[in-house]
């Protein structure tokens, strides 16, 4: 069946951002047969930029869809989501499908926290689809996936919506005519398992041609997939563990660039799923591999002119960016340890930031060293910031909202970031750390929710609900894993005392 995606022409959004890296190009379709290529490049969805949702009902009626999934992230970055049928679909544009409130409330083993806000007597919100985000739904057949924004009974927008919340900080920096150009790059695990053994897909070696090769059917419908959902995927290549991927993805406006990478993300594990693989962004799944992070590429330009990259400054002998740019570098390291929490969400992110690991262990900033929390790359490329602290498996709508809010503050105050850390940021023990200056990466994840807590530039940002309710889910699972007693315990201890 035929699908659609919105154009990037739609009034509703940026302008496409100017492609910094190449066109993608039909990336992994040329595994396919002629005729199974073909059909896969069929599934390419036609424009819907001028549709109106009543329009894009019919067109999907045409099509033979049965189905529309309605979507939102929840404060975990869990995907939370209804099935309703087409001919319901009108009045979810109108008004919505209903959630009870506690759903943005569990943490992420659908617990509720200590004095959560809001509990089964609690009012309901409504996810309203977003027309503009339609796309082939990756694991069902005959339905099409919408991404929601939150809203109350009367159709106003609800405080606690992580997508509103990044629409507002889009908006401000929009009044300082910026337009925040974003490209998100994860990294993931692929594997096969029965009950708790795991089997390996590919060779533990850093972007072999071996690597490459590695399940041909699973990353063909993943590519081909992502590309009719019009999810540009630039590159991709094998990361050092066995069977774990990285993905670079197509550099876009703030809002449009982070809903792709939702899109991605959950095709990523259904595509997984079909194969008889499992696909998982758990920062740090096996202790003798590689964890898995999120880096996010970062610059801006004029709202109404995305060709000009507003980070740029060839005078600048060393770095190449412009005062704009440096006052946002300097945002994103005052906020550092805050970004952190936003980033790195699960208890589990923490054992990521390892020295000599290629994941950040201060914060600090240095040219072209992928060790560092955030990356300047060398001055033979477009200027950008790269963060590096994150991973994927949180909500990358309130990571992205933390973020710009961050740069957003530092072009305010014109913060200064101070020279670069020369050398290998990486291998840095805690002593010299130390003697420079260097801030460490919070240890746990109970340290960056301190700091999250004491920020008030993020928490206005997110907004009182949203923060409040996201250190409470979070401190609910450093609890859970700090009460936990494991094999660790018994091993060390059981027999010694």
């Amino acid at each position: 069946m035929k699908m659609w995606r919105q154009s990037s022409g739609d009034s509703r959004r940026h302008p496409r951002a100017p492609d910094a890296w190449g066109d993608p190009g039909p990336v992994g379709l040329r595994r396919h047969s002629p005729a199974r290529r073909a059909n896969l490049e069929a599934m390419q969805p036609p424009d819907i930029s001028t549709q109106t949702s009543t329009n894009l009902v019919a067109r999907l009626r045409e099509s033979d869809t049965k189905y529309a999934r309605v979507i939102f992230l929840d404060y975990n970055g869990l995907a939370r989501a209804r099935n309703v049928s087409l001919n319901a679909l009108p009045q979810a544009f109108e008004r919505g499908v209903n959630f009870s409130s506690p759903t943005v409330d569990f943490n992420s083993r659908d617990a509720f926290p200590p004095e959560a806000a809001f509990d089964l007597a609690s009012s309901d919100f409504w996810a309203r689809p977003d027309p503009a985000t339609c796309r082939p739904a990756a694991g069902a057949d005959q339905t099409v996936d919408f991404l929601a924004d939150l809203v109350q009974s009367d159709g106003k927008s609800w405080e606690g919506c992580p997508r509103t919340a990044l629409r507002r900080v889009i908006e401000q920096a929009t009044a300082q005519d910026l337009a925040f150009i974003v490209a998100f790059e994860p990294e993931g695990y692929v594997f096969r398992r029965t009950d708790r053994e795991v089997s390996f897909v590919g060779p533990p070696q850093f972007a072999t041609l071996d690597g490459l090769d590695m399940e041909p059917h699973f990353i063909g419908e993943l590519l081909a997939r992502l590309k009719s959902a019009g999810v540009q995927v630039l590159q991709w290549s094998e990361e050092y563990g066995p069977g774990q991927l990285e993905i670079n993805l197509r550099h876009l406006p703030a809002l449009e660039a982070t809903d792709a990478f939702v899109t991605f993300r959950h095709t990523f594990r259904a595509v997984a799923r079909k194969h008889g693989l499992h696909g998982t962004f758990m920062p740090k799944p096996f202790g003798q591999h590689a964890g898995s992070g999120l880096h996010v590429h970062l610059s801006a330009a004029p709202p109404n002119d995305h060709s000009r990259n507003l980070f740029d400054d060839l005078n600048d002998p060393v770095l190449g960016l412009s005062a704009t740019g440096r006052h946002a570098l300097g945002g994103l390291l005052a906020h550092g340890e805050a970004l952190t929490a936003v980033g790195a969400t699960t208890v589990n992110s923490y054992k990521r930031f390892l020295p000599g690991s290629w994941a950040p262990t201060h914060i600090t900033y240095a040219v072209g060293s992928r060790a560092a929390f955030v990356r300047v790359p060398e001055r033979e490329t477009p200027r950008r910031l790269e963060l590096r602290v994150g991973d994927a498996a949180g909500n990358p709508y309130l990571y992205l909202t933390a973020i710009l809010a961050a740069m957003l503050d530092g072009i305010d105050r014109r913060l200064d970031p101070g020279a670069a850390t020369p050398g290998d940021v990486g291998a840095l023990s805690a002593k010299v750390a130390a003697s420079q200056g260097l801030c460490p990466v919070p240890p746990t994840l109970e340290h960056a929710l301190d700091h999250l807590a004491a920020d008030a530039v993020l928490r206005d940002a997110l907004g009182p609900l949203i923060v409040e309710e996201f250190i409470k889910i979070k401190r609910s699972e450093w609890d859970a894993f700090r009460q936990h007693v494991s094999d660790w315990d018994r091993t060390w201890y059981l027999d010694r005392y």
